[in-house]
């Protein structure tokens, strides 16, 4: 027996029993609880008819990426916005030949190795380059660098958004109000602040990861035995929205697969500022069960409906948003490698872990 044919059989004997056994739904936690959103209807999965958008729409998203070194952390924030009209409708900082969309923020932040207080402002300044956080303190390399990213990228978006104010219909890639769990208390709250002001009904937030999301699954609990009854699904027997939606429609649903939404949940992101949150079930194959599961976050209700008309790409992702994606990835990474080959001039060097990065590896 060949090797290529003896892991072929090791493999389907795996699948067939032990994955697809171990991936079926047989109990269920009782210990979830109630999330932060209630229901705002008891019917909570229904076919949507696709509403046009009328207007031109953009869709905004960002990229993080940070390099150790021996000195210290380097962390780079760029930020790409797109639209049904121009698919490369600007970026931060503007290299390349794209157009600049100039919010004269730091898109690079430093957090020293060292006891420092930041770069002297009588010696060196840069309206692109910040040493401290939004709250005084000093950026420094023992905290991770998914506190600093996410710091400049709350920052640099927010800044966008507010940019594109009353130019059109806005997606955010990501919650219209993220929990930044990295951040402090005072920077935080400043942050949320500032969205606040900005974000009206024309901004829709749009969440692509949901294998770690589990608000559906927690607010859905309370309701658990009625929804088993009408759906034949248990949501407490979930970790994950993902796997719920993907099992609820599975369930409910056979080929020719619709366009569905679940919800709408009512989710209170500050005293007085509410939203409401829908899941987008878009069938990337009809006849395949194959799904793109999205959170939808507006102060409309059915934003869900406009999101779907979208056209997407093949992995279920609306256009104008892949490409945002795309512009800021490719800018990051571009600027981080330029950075890891300028430090190997001036002899700085790179960590184990910071030479991987720069190779996109981890």
């Amino acid at each position: 027996m060949s090797n290529t044919y003896e892991l072929t059989v090791i493999l389907d004997e795996v699948i067939q029993k032990y994955i697809r056994e171990y991936f079926n739904v047989y109990s269920v936690n009782p210990s979830l609880v109630e999330g932060p959103a209630t229901l705002a209807s008891n019917d909570i999965l229904t076919e949507i008819t696709p509403r046009k958008l009328n207007g031109e729409v953009f869709a905004v998203d960002s990229s993080s990426r940070s390099l150790t070194s021996a000195g210290g952390i380097i962390s780079i924030v760029t930020l790409g916005v797109s639209s049904l009209s121009k698919p490369l409708y600007g970026a931060y900082p503007g290299l390349f030949g794209i157009s600049n969309l100039d919010l004269n923020k730091p898109f690079i932040a430093l957090a020293s190795s060292s006891f420092s207080k930041g770069i002297n402002a009588y010696l060196y300044s840069s309206k692109y380059v910040t040493t401290v956080s939004l709250d005084g303190t000093p950026f420094q390399s023992t905290t991770e660098p998914e506190r600093v990213e996410t710091e400049l990228r709350a920052i640099l978006e927010t800044e966008a958004l507010k940019k594109l104010k009353n130019e059109g219909l806005i997606i955010v890639d990501g919650p219209l109000f993220p929990s930044y769990t990295f951040l402090p208390e005072k920077v935080r709250n400043n942050i949320i602040k500032e969205r606040v002001k900005v974000l009206d009904q024309n901004y829709i937030g749009v969440v692509k990861r949901l294998d770690k999301s589990d608000l559906l699954v927690k607010s859905l609990s309370s309701k658990s035995k009625e929804i088993s009854v009408k759906y034949k699904v248990d949501p407490r027997g979930f970790i994950s929205d993902e796997a719920f939606l993907f099992q609820l429609v599975r369930f409910n649903y056979t080929p020719p697969y619709p366009t569905l939404s679940v919800g709408p949940l009512i989710k209170e992101v500050t005293e007085g500022v509410k939203i409401y949150v829908n899941y987008l079930i878009y069938p990337i194959h009809k006849y395949v069960p194959k799904f793109s599961f999205l959170r939808i976050e507006s102060f409309t209700r059915d934003a869900v409906e406009g999101i779907s008309s979208l056209k997407f790409t093949l992995d279920g992702i609306p256009i104008v948003l892949a490409l945002a994606d795309k512009t800021a990835k490719e800018l990051s990474s571009g600027i981080l490698r330029y950075i890891a080959f300028s430090l190997e001039r001036i002899g700085l060097q790179e960590s184990f872990r910071g030479k991987f990065e720069v190779l996109n590896v981890v």
